[in-house]
């Protein structure tokens, strides 16, 4: 195995290859890059690949190129959507040249798989292979108590969580609203795990909404899952997901889920471990957030009923079964 990245090596680079994983960086050029496209095609002979597996889109387009050099089995897996536009014309346009390309095409939803047939795949090319993580230990109350320390907040502090990319797509200005909505009516914190560029304005606005000191931004984080046992509920404001891999997170830390009805979010998260809410839509993630803090029953059975989902659905060995059965079909 090998990785080629079609930009930077990113932050998992050094652990790849602390485990024997070679991992390049081609630092593509603005605009179309043709160089990029003969680089896939170099690395792939360099490493002798028997199959090229494309995560999201630009990746899959160097690929397809990458064949004319050295033609190998295609895998693409779209991840999901940078926001909630429609089917794009010019993606049509090319996927129905590019489309016959690949041996297979996966999405990592229902509704990502039906999005790709709208821009020019035949639906019924694409599979589905849903996204997995490890599930590892239950919830530590002795991790809880010590976080809830490091944050301030008192047991009867109804603690929000959130791990995403502060990004646009994360519309997290309607998960501040709906939490100023439950900070009127009885102690709230939210912790937000992650960073990126709207992290100046979200700041901004937790003060605009009086939350400044209830609004806990710990950036990027390599122990966020420890910071969700500290929380009492797990909150997703996305306008576009494909399947999030942060809610998984948050039902493996047995955290009852509200999460807006987007993508392949309505595929993970049911009546048994959450609620869905539509997107853009502060007043109606900010009630079901009530229920949960008015309810601490509630936010037992829906997180012990979410780490159940999750062990029996969404695991990283069922993900990883299913893609290895694809490889030994396509090479």
């Amino acid at each position: 195995m090998a990785v080629c990245c079609i930009d930077d090596a990113g932050a998992w680079a050094p652990e790849l290859r602390a485990n024997d994983i070679p991992v390049s960086a081609i630092r593509r050029r603005p605009g179309f890059s043709l160089p990029t496209a003969w680089a896939i095609a170099a690395a792939a002979e360099r490493h002798a690949a028997t199959v090229i597996h494309a995560h999201h889109y630009s990746p899959f387009v160097y690929s397809c190129v990458a064949q004319i050099r050295r033609r190998i089995p295609l895998v693409f897996t779209e991840h999901g959507r940078l926001s909630d536009a429609g089917p794009s014309p010019k993606r049509g346009l090319a996927n129905r040249l590019l489309k016959r390309v690949p041996e297979r095409v996966f999405a990592v939803s229902g509704e990502l798989a039906d999005h790709l047939a709208n821009e020019g795949f035949a639906r019924e090319q694409v599979g589905v292979i849903y996204n997995g993580i490890e599930p590892g230990n239950s919830a530590n109350p002795d991790t809880r108590t010590r976080l809830r320390g490091h944050l301030a907040v008192s047991e009867n502090t109804f603690v929000i969580g959130t791990v995403a990319r502060l990004d646009m797509v994360k519309d997290l200005g309607t998960l501040l609203h709906a939490t100023a909505q439950v900070a009127r009516e009885r102690p709230v914190a939210l912790v937000i795990v992650g960073d990126g560029p709207e992290r100046r304005a979200l700041e901004a606005a937790a003060t605009g909404f009086n939350l400044a000191r209830s609004v806990h931004f710990l950036g990027r984080r390599d122990d966020a899952r420890d910071w969700l046992w500290a929380c009492d509920a797990y909150a997703n404001s996305s306008i576009s997901e494909g399947v999030s891999l942060t809610i998984l997170e948050a039902m493996a830390a047995g955290l009852p889920v509200v999460a807006t009805r987007v993508g392949g979010t309505p595929e993970v998260v049911d009546g048994t471990c959450g609620r869905l809410v539509p997107s853009r839509d502060p007043a109606a993630l900010g009630a079901a957030l009530l229920d949960f803090a008015r309810d601490p029953s509630l936010r037992v059975a829906l997180g012990r009923s979410a780490r159940q989902r999750l062990e029996s659905r969404f695991t990283i060995d069922r993900m990883v079964r299913e893609y290895r059965d694809v490889y030994m079909g396509t090479s």
